[in-house]
């Protein structure tokens, strides 16, 4: 019998989880919509796919490219979703226009990059993160930067550092300059890249000169704690620049009087995707990684691509990556296993132990005394009964084995707590 080479094997990038790690991921999840709907937020779940351009919109080139894109029947170009901003954006601009403001949303789901392989990064993964809509505020900023902190240490990560930008500062310098979304990109990949003389380099290829000039090659070294704030004032060109400084510094301002600035880097550098967010921008580093776990910021163009203009900010994070340097507790072993025979009783038992939350197997191959043991024993639980006779019970915990009655067993369970 012919058998294809593949059907054994995953697509390059894709992986399994099963047993602890699947439960680990599980438990991440869990404590993330725990933590974003004590904030306040609710859940949305779109589509895996949709049309392709809708998918696209405010997508960068490099993105558009990552997208897995396939047909329908009936011709028209479907992708897989790269994020869950797009779509909550769709969802908001189509369907929830006419709400009362500011609507708050998360979400825990998969998303599609055909991109290499990085570590705790594979062409599917898992996103969470919340999105605020409706309020162009520093309140508004910094309470999603608030819930992203948040999220950080619900999952036992609290050494950790978030990068803190704000783009509106250089597209404000930039504003009249009249550059393409080619030359922002190519200005920002030199400023990510803090090479003073590659900068320079470019800088004269747009033709940027003078005080805007020496301003964008500052910005790179725009790197610290708040005195930042102040150089960044001084090198403003223009009241729009000055203005975006002082919401930098209201946010800033907020997280402290969170307790949380001990964690935020002002980092005016941070300017990558001008051509996508219009304010903050803010990505967090965890030790040990080298590489961002969340990210996020302000994008206040991007529901108009759907209907009603609306502000919005909001950030999320890779599960799959947190899972690096997050390790919860996991334990997958049933409390009780149970032999399955033809008593009522037994059943009823089980049922019992289920709604005070224990976690029960019942056998279905048969086995019975020291192979049930055996098997308990194996599978790391707790317990193990199976029947003596149709009144008495042989309940094993560990090496020692006890006869109960029946409403001597049922007290026994009841006792037992997870």
């Amino acid at each position: 019998m012919y058998e294809n080479p593949l059907s054994r094997q995953l697509p390059h990038g894709l992986t399994d989880l099963f047993y602890e790690h699947a439960a680990a991921k599980t438990k991440l999840e869990r404590t993330l919509q725990e933590t974003f709907e004590r904030w306040g937020y609710h859940r949305i779940i779109p589509p895996t796919f949709g049309y392709y351009d809708s998918l696209a919109i405010g997508a960068s080139a490099q993105l558009k490219e990552q997208m897995y894109r396939f047909f329908d029947r009936e011709g028209h170009i479907l992708a897989l979703r790269p994020d869950m901003t797009v779509p909550t954006a769709r969802v908001v601009g189509t369907k929830l226009y006419d709400q009362v403001l500011p609507l708050r949303f998360y979400y825990v789901g998969n998303v599609f990059r055909y991109e290499e392989p990085q570590a705790g990064r594979r062409r599917e993964f898992t996103q969470a993160g919340i999105e605020l809509i409706g309020a162009g505020t520093a309140e508004a900023d910094a309470q999603v930067l608030s819930v992203a902190m948040a999220a950080l240490l619900s999952m036992g990560i609290d050494s950790f550092q978030i990068n803190l930008g704000q783009v509106a500062f250089l597209k404000a310098i930039l504003y009249d300059l009249g550059l393409t979304n080619g030359d922002l990109y190519l200005l920002e990949q030199s400023i990510g890249r803090k090479n003073d003389i590659e900068l320079r380099r470019t800088l004269a290829e747009l033709g940027i000169e003078g005080d805007a000039a020496r301003a964008i090659e500052a910005i790179p070294h725009l790197c610290g704690d708040e005195g930042v704030l102040a150089e960044a004032e001084r090198l403003s060109t223009n009241s729009a620049a000055r203005r975006a400084i002082e919401h930098l510094g209201k946010v800033y301002d907020l997280l402290r009087l969170e307790g949380l600035s001990k964690h935020v880097l002002l980092d005016l550098g941070e300017v990558r995707s001008m051509a996508y967010y219009t304010g903050i921008t803010f990505q967090g580093y965890v030790a040990g990684l080298g590489f961002h776990v969340c990210r996020g910021g302000r994008y206040d163009g991007l529901i108009a691509n759907f209907g009603r203009n609306m502000p919005a900010v909001g950030f999320a994070l890779g599960v799959e990556r947190s899972m690096l340097v997050a390790h919860p507790e996991v334990d997958i072993a049933p409390d009780l296993v149970m032999a399955s025979c033809e008593h009522q009783a037994c059943y009823a038992l089980a049922a019992q132990a289920r709604q005070q939350g224990l976690r029960v197997e019942m056998d279905v191959l048969g086995r019975h005394g020291e192979d049930l043991v055996a098997y308990a024993r194996d599978r790391g639980a707790a317990h193990a009964v199976y029947p003596s006779d149709a009144t008495t019970f042989v309940l094993t915990d560990g090496e020692t084995s006890r006869e109960l009655g029946l409403h001597a067993l049922e007290e026994e369970i009841s006792s037992w707590n997870r």
